[in-house]
């Protein structure tokens, strides 16, 4: 329990409508799948946020990430969970695997398009 108080916490807020990680499309014939673009804008912001608040190194371990969405009631949690994850990856944590992130929590909060909103807490080393 002394090991979680040694612990660093911090607070990240996206000012971005939640978004589904969206699947490789490809047509046929086609040997390179594409992301839709609107998913490859939503990341583009998301990963600019993202590294406005996190200037240090990205972390190889994390204890646990809380993540509480604010917006409109769509899609699956665990593509949010996804969306998120891929664009923290490589700028706030290293990998998104379970030997890197130790324990997550997810919450939705249903909120108009204008007050959507992200919260990302962690707790690391």
């Amino acid at each position: 329990m002394t090991q979680l108080y040694s612990m660093q916490r911090r607070v990240l807020r996206l000012k971005i409508e939640p978004r589904s990680k969206a699947r490789p499309r490809s047509f046929q014939g086609q040997t390179r799948p594409y992301m839709p673009k609107e998913y490859k804008a939503w990341m583009k912001d998301a990963r600019a946020q993202l590294a406005e608040q996190w200037v240090d190194e990205p972390l190889d371990y994390v204890k646990w990430i809380g993540i509480r969405f604010y917006g409109p009631r769509r899609g699956d949690i665990d593509n949010l969970l996804g969306g998120i994850f891929d664009a923290g990856n490589g700028l706030v944590w290293t990998d998104d695997r379970v030997t890197n992130i130790d324990n997550v929590s997810i919450r939705h909060n249903k909120a108009s398009t204008k007050d959507a909103l992200i919260v990302i807490e962690l707790i690391y080393p």
